[in-house]
């Protein structure tokens, strides 16, 4: 579940968001940010009813906070974001809404890749 420190809850702050803020957009997915001074940085979800019944739009929901929630460590921690719902959403499996996110956060140069690095050091040619 995604942090209570996380997540915007008033009307205000989506307007906010949405009229101050630049957007980002893929097939199923917008994204809303703007930079924040505040340091737990907040996110947003919002699904119109042009997606479905009550019942399809809490799914999405849901799914959109648990592929936020896994991914909160690599997002810039100084923006606030609003995801907003596009149609065919409803069809879409957690893992490709993961990778969407990714997608758009890495589009707007907010997502902070973590460096892997292999435990195994190449060898110059010729050493054993």
């Amino acid at each position: 579940m995604l942090p209570k420190e996380n997540r915007l809850k008033k009307n205000s702050q989506f307007t906010y968001i949405y009229k101050h803020g630049l957007s980002k957009h893929s097939k199923f997915l917008s994204l809303s940010y703007i930079k924040t001074r505040y340091k737990p940085f907040k996110v947003g979800f919002t699904v119109s009813k042009k997606i479905g019944k009550s019942v399809i739009r809490s799914k999405v929901k849901r799914y959109l906070r648990e592929a936020v929630r896994l991914e909160l460590s690599n997002i810039n921690n100084g923006y606030n974001y609003v995801f907003i719902a596009r149609e065919g959403i409803d069809q879409v499996s957690l893992s490709t809404l993961r990778e969407t996110i990714i997608e758009l956060v890495s589009k707007a140069g907010l997502y902070k890749k973590e460096k892997i690095e292999s435990k195994n050091e190449s060898k110059p040619e010729g050493s054993i």
